[in-house]
């Protein structure tokens, strides 16, 4: 289950201008190659977590049946939440969930949830690094193995974050929280490289921006981004998460350029790509709130039409619950139209293919 806390960059943004867009179409039309100005452009992967009810074993199958119905276009990635005493076997809950992905011709994106571990005084990263989870991890490790498909795991994301999240800076030792975090991230991974579990793809989902520094500070201040990143023999994918939400924050409306890659969110998706050259960028969560005099369906297309133009992004995965707002696809008929509108992209894989990328330790 997700353990979604507020995201709070919004009070950070300042206000930008609202540029124009196409008008979206209705229907399931055919794929709208025109879009594309360069066919060479790599695969572009849509994703969707459904939702904390639907993504149960009993009922992710048929979830992933409507999202291809409503949208014109199955997704590439289904995404669920997962803690440390999960059940991976094939019997178990988790087991039969990202079994059910798998049967229904998408890629596992699974978020692990870095509890229930024994903290202890100096925080949750300190007692991950020191193996006080390996057993869960191991026992985790040799499930995925079995299954024998590439999975992307995200464990402990958002750790730049200020929310509840007991993994992220702010509640294991500030300034010292960056190196405990590579340090926790390297045992998960050397671990399930001792299990075997080659097959998992590693991605890294800091928050847009520096939601404790305030906007822009960038790399002068401890919790920016890249203090905590792995390295490159440690990450496949590289990323963010960023929810646009003015009513629900008080904030003023962003475009997805701006709240990604503006100057207050540390102009976080061109910096990826420069510091990161061969690591694809994944949007591991996104959405829009739905309300009152603001556009959804624009602001949709407007998000698609900037990561379908970026030959660095192999996807975004969309948050597709109603939960602190109204994050759903069908929130309005603007916002449905503008998703089939994305889904015919001509780079939208409805299978996920590895991009060319330099696989982190192999």
């Amino acid at each position: 289950m997700s353990a979604r806390a507020p995201l709070r960059l919004g009070r950070f943004l300042g206000p930008m201008l609202i540029v124009g867009v196409t008008a979206v179409s209705t229907g399931f039309a055919p794929r709208d190659t025109s879009l594309v100005t360069n066919r060479a452009l790599p695969p572009f992967h849509a994703g969707v977590f459904l939702g904390d009810q639907a993504s149960r074993p009993d009922r992710i199958a048929g979830a992933i049946e409507r999202f291809a119905r409503r949208t014109g276009g199955r997704p590439a990635l289904v995404k669920t939440f997962f803690r440390l005493d999960a059940d991976f076997g094939a019997g178990g809950w988790a087991g039969r969930v990202v079994r059910a992905v798998d049967a229904a011709g998408a890629t596992n994106l699974i978020a692990l949830d870095l509890r229930p571990v024994d903290a202890g005084p100096e925080g949750l990263l300190a007692a991950v690094a020191a193996g006080r989870a390996d057993d869960r991890l191991r026992r985790i490790a040799r499930e995925l193995a079995r299954l024998d498909k590439v999975v992307l795991l995200e464990p402990a994301w958002e750790m730049n974050g200020d929310w509840d999240y007991p993994w992220q800076g702010v509640a294991n030792g500030g300034p010292d929280a960056p190196a405990r975090f590579i340090a926790s991230w390297r045992r998960i991974v050397d671990v399930f490289r001792e299990e075997g579990a080659h097959a998992v793809r590693w991605v890294f989902s800091p928050n847009i921006g520096n939601p404790v520094a305030g906007a822009g500070r960038g790399p002068d201040h401890w919790n920016w981004y890249g203090h905590y990143y792995p390295g490159d023999e440690y990450v496949d994918y590289v990323g963010a998460h960023g929810f646009h939400a003015p009513t629900l924050w008080q904030a003023p409306y962003r475009t997805f350029d701006e709240l990604f890659d503006g100057a207050a969110a540390d102009h976080l998706l061109s910096d990826i790509a420069a510091r990161f050259p061969d690591k694809p960028i994944l949007i591991g969560e996104f959405a829009a709130e739905e309300t009152a005099g603001f556009d959804k369906g624009r602001w949709i297309a407007e998000a698609f039409a900037s990561l379908q133009s970026r030959p660095e992004v192999a996807g975004a995965v969309w948050f597709d619950m109603d939960k602190e707002a109204d994050w759903r696809i069908e929130s309005s008929n603007s916002a449905s139209s503008a998703f089939q509108h994305a889904m015919r992209h001509a780079r939208v894989a409805g299978r996920f293919s590895e991009p060319a990328l330099r696989l982190a330790g192999r």
